[in-house]
């Protein structure tokens, strides 16, 4: 959280002046695979348990959009996490982290988020 408290801010300064622009559809690199692949290099080797599991709608390429199913992992011993979208063909690996803290203030974080311009 301490490494967030100091990124955060000056992420807000530099992203200030897109706060009031409407959010855009954007890709990013995702690693994707089957999911014996996925939990070879990843769940396996850093002792991650499933979270949560929950249903997700997500845009396709080809502009469609579909439900897939999505798990959230940890290892509540060091806080590393996983989320991925999975079905029977393909498992993606959509964010891979660490310092997982589910005890946070509302109004910090909204704080951290939100630049205060006046």
């Amino acid at each position: 959280m301490k490494k967030l408290m100091k990124v955060l801010p000056l992420s807000a300064l530099l992203f200030s002046s897109a706060a009031f622009a409407a959010p855009e559809l954007r890709q990013k690199p995702v690693q994707c695979g089957t999911f014996p692949e996925v939990y070879n290099a990843y769940i396996g080797p850093n002792n991650l348990k499933p979270l949560f599991v929950g249903v997700a709608t997500i845009m396709t390429q080809f502009d469609q959009k579909m439900a897939v199913p999505i798990v959230f992992y940890i290892n509540k011993d060091d806080g590393r996490w996983m989320w991925i979208e999975t079905g029977q063909d393909e498992t993606c690996v959509i964010n891979i982290g660490d310092g997982f803290d589910s005890n946070i203030d509302e109004d910090e974080l909204m704080n951290l988020l939100i630049p205060n311009t006046t």
